[in-house]
């Protein structure tokens, strides 16, 4: 007998591995790192705490310019912010150094605009701001206040503001100790105040100023230069009503006025304000006697 033979059938080759795309191979890579990225993103968003960045950059600040000082602050991720108790020193010094006080502010400001454009659009709302220098005082009750600025090299590494800003405030007051004339402390309430400024680096021009109340409405025009001795070019008009005149009548405000040479034909008392912010300098406009014309004399023959 012949033994048979079996052949084995011949096993196919696998087929060959196809390559991935290439981007598919860098996606392949980048996805965990880009996943450790976000998740870093998003713990330092909404677990970071942002208040004890803020007053570590408010402290070194203040190494070197005014030491301001906050009870409470609150920040948020999206640009939400509150903040207490709020106390600015301003220009001058000893007795005469300004003094600017928040109970609250709060608002917010473009986080993205800050990190990517160095630009400043923020909104914010205070509540019973005072500010006092010297024989002077101001007290308002809300005020609301809009920034839209934009930081810029100004020269070398120096960084300038320029935009603008604007501010709203509803039941104010001026106190001023007036010790030449009344000799007592005057309160001017005003029941709204607008005021539009202009930032171009270091100076700010007043667009508009104006304030309006029972007893006197005040408008200012001019600019100043920032910095204790940034230069001041303020023009003041001041028109008290006759309720004003009223209330003081006991010291019958409008003869002082007039003797003191201020109170021109149209009611009003104008103020040139020069100087710097830490040394201002009030100067009156007196009032301009008012030209007569002698006729010429006839030769009598």
């Amino acid at each position: 007998m012949s033994e048979e033979s079996t052949t084995e059938p011949m096993e196919t080759p696998p087929p060959p591995i196809e390559e991935a795309p290439r981007w598919q191979r860098i996606a392949k890579r980048l996805v965990p790192l880009l996943v450790g990225f976000l998740a870093f993103v998003f713990g330092l968003l909404f677990f970071a705490p942002l208040e004890d960045y803020a007053l570590l950059a408010l402290r070194q600040a203040s190494a070197t310019g005014p030491a301001v000082e906050i009870g409470n602050l609150k920040l948020s991720s999206f640009g939400n912010f509150k903040a207490e108790s709020l106390k600015i020193p301003l220009s001058g010094e000893g007795e005469n150094q300004g003094l600017l006080k928040i109970a609250e502010v709060k608002g917010d400001i473009s986080l993205f605009s800050i990190l990517f454009s160095d630009t400043y659009k923020s909104t914010a709302n205070a509540v019973i701001l005072s500010f006092s220098q010297g024989n002077f005082g101001l007290k308002i009750d809300s005020l609301e206040a809009k920034t839209d600025l934009t930081q810029k090299k100004s020269g070398g590494t120096q960084q300038a503001f320029q935009g603008s800003v604007s501010f709203e405030g509803e039941s104010a007051q001026v106190v001023y100790k007036e010790m030449r004339f009344l000799k007592e402390e005057i309160v001017v309430p005003f029941l709204k105040v607008i005021l539009k400024l202009r930032v171009h680096e270091s100076t700010i021009a007043i667009d508009e100023c104006e304030a309006l109340g029972r007893l006197a409405s005040v408008k200012i025009k001019g600019s100043m230069q920032t910095g204790a001795q940034g230069q001041l070019s303020l023009n003041v008009i001041l028109k008290p009503t006759d309720e004003f005149y009223e209330k003081y009548q006991d010291k019958d405000p409008r003869t002082l006025l007039r003797f003191a040479n201020v109170l021109q034909d149209d009611g009003r008392i104008e103020l040139n304000i020069r100087g710097t912010l830490s040394q201002p300098q009030v100067q009156p406009v007196t009032v301009q006697p008012t030209a007569t014309t002698t006729p010429p004399h006839s030769d009598e023959r």
